[in-house]
């Protein structure tokens, strides 16, 4: 696998998982993030969860490439969902899709790198 892989996987690992835990802890901005876009907090647990598992799947995805895929897949799916609901739900500016659209990017990348 070259560097540039290993460091894209490794940095969407890192910021995917640590998403995951501000959420799964319910850290006070998130959770008041959370409620302004009006959905359910049960349901802030649950993306916070498949961001943890994805962020671990994209560890393990440097020995096996069908859990990077997988991983990455589960992302794609959360980073839409997330631009959905900046965009519509919160009414934010584009810059507030940026961070989700650079790991839409990376997950895209990632599995193609991985279909090789």
């Amino acid at each position: 696998m070259k560097i540039a892989m290993i460091v894209i996987q490794s940095v969407l690992a890192l910021f995917i998982g640590l998403g995951g835990i501000i959420k799964i802890i319910r850290v006070p901005f998130q959770v008041e993030h959370w409620s302004h876009y009006s959905y359910p907090l049960w349901f802030l647990t649950v993306v916070g969860v498949l961001e943890l598992l994805s962020a671990i799947g994209l560890v393990a995805g440097f020995w096996n490439r069908t859990f990077a895929i997988g991983a990455s897949l589960v992302i794609i799916f959360l980073m839409l969902g997330a631009m959905y609901t900046h965009l519509f739900k919160a009414n934010h500016s584009f810059d507030m899709l940026i961070p989700s659209l650079i790991c839409l990017i990376f997950s895209v990348i990632v599995i193609v790198r991985n279909m090789k």
